[in-house]
Formats: structure tokens, sequence, C-alpha cells
């Protein structure tokens, strides 16, 4: 088997999002600790900044680059995910049917509740998207973003 393929085979989202991670954030250690080290060798003698790659191969379009990686943040119930029923069953017992053959083995011995969403969700838009009503400006925006709600892990 040819290396690429092999390459590809191994590489998973979270292998790529792990690597990219570490590219984006090893560039920005660089650039803090030792910023002639991103610098061409144009740039000794001239006072603008060429940066990496000069000449670039396309037009740059982006001016900055914000790279999140986050741990928390809020939960898909309490922003874009609303579940009617589940608000219907918020603070009664869970039902036999969702826990039955599920390994909880922490919660052993204690009565599991149904936890609600704890903020109302609206229709905004003409699609008529159900969004918290704490995302009133992304409620605004409803038409133009894209909300999957087809993913499983």
């Amino acid at each position: 088997m040819n290396p690429f393929t092999q390459f590809q085979l191994q590489q998973t989202r979270r292998t790529f999002l792990r690597r990219a991670g570490l590219g984006v954030g090893s560039v920005a250690l660089t650039s803090l600790l030792r910023p002639a080290a991103l610098l061409s060798s144009q740039t000794a003698t001239t006072d603008r900044w060429a940066g990496v790659a000069d000449p670039f191969h396309l037009a740059p379009k982006a001016k900055r680059v914000i790279f999140l990686c986050m741990a928390g943040g809020p939960s898909h119930l309490e922003t874009f995910d609303y579940k009617p029923k589940l608000a219907e069953l918020h603070g009664q017992p869970m039902p036999e049917s969702l826990t039955k053959g599920q390994p909880l083995a922490q919660l052993q011995g204690q009565e599991l509740k149904c936890f609600g969403p704890q903020h109302p969700f609206e229709r905004y838009g003409t699609s008529g998207q159900e969004i918290c009503t704490r995302l009133p400006h992304i409620g605004g925006i409803a038409d133009e973003v894209c909300i999957v709600r087809s993913m499983h892990t």
C-alpha cells in the first residue's frame, strides 16, 4: 500500500484537527518567541514583511485567522436543538426505555430525572428555525446560517 493511501486511512477528523491545532499553535509560538524566524530572506534588506510564502500563489482574501479550540461551551439543548418532549418531561423520572441496558454505573441507585431546556425557544426567520431566545442576534440572521441537525456520533 502506498504511504499516502495509508496516511489517508489513518487520518480521522479528530487527528486532522489535533494536527492543525498543533501546526497553528507552533507558528503562533514561533511568532511570539522569535518573530524574525517567520520572515523571508528578502525582509532582511527591506522594511516590508513578506510573510512565509512570497510571492503567494493566489491573492489573499482573509486579513486575519482566528483559530478557536474550546472545551465546553453551551449545550446543544440550550442553543439550537429544541426537544419539546424533553421539555414536557422536565423534572419527571427518566423513562426506563432510555436507561435499560445502558452502562450507567456511576448513577446506580439514584433516581434519574429528565432535565429540559432552561430557556425558551422561538421560531426565527422565514425558515422558522427554532433557536434559543438567549441567542437573539443569531435569530436575526436565521435565514443566512446553516444549522446541521443530522450529525450522529
